[in-house]
Parts: structure tokens; C-alpha cells; sequence
């Protein structure tokens, strides 16, 4: 998934046209309870299994997307077919 990718999740999931890739989830709305919805997400669409307090470190779509792709790295995990 790329930045674009999480930001556009995080939208939806937060009713939001207006996430940037420098945008903290918690700072525009988000919640522990909307993370864990966020990481349940990105499990589906890329296979990549985040936890929330990696989430919490790296809370940016930037930063977000480098986590799934360091974990699809190591997991050798690929995206999920729709």
C-alpha cells in the first residue's frame, strides 16, 4: 500500500476528504478503537498484520505505509486478491 493508499483508508474510516501523508490518525479524529478497525484493513487489503502500538509510533499514512511494506517484506506476505 502506498501513503496514498492509507490515506484514503483513513479517510473513509474517518468521513475525511483531507488526510495528507503527514497527517497524525489521532490528530485528525482518530481513535484506539478506530485503529484497531484501520489495522483489521490493511490485514485485508495487503496482508501485512500491524499492531496498535505500532500504529501509535508511526500514526502517519507516510509512516503507516513504510510499516506495511517493511512487514510484507519480512513476512514474504502478498496483497490480498479483492
Amino acid at each position: 500500500m502506498t501513503p496514498d493508499d492509507v490515506a484514503a483508508l483513513i479517510g473513509d474510516l474517518l468521513d475525511s476528504d483531507e488526510i495528507a501523508g503527514f497527517d497524525s490518525f489521532f490528530d485528525v479524529g482518530g481513535t484506539s478503537m478506530t485503529a484497531l478497525t484501520l489495522i483489521s484493513e490493511i490485514q485485508r487489503l495487503s496482508g501485512a498484520s500491524l499492531s496498535l502500538i505500532e500504529i501509535v509510533r508511526n500514526p502517519t499514512p507516510d509512516g503507516i505505509a513504510r510499516l506495511i511494506t517493511q512487514r510484507r517484506t519480512r513476512e514474504g506476505t502478498a496483497p490480498a486478491r479483492a
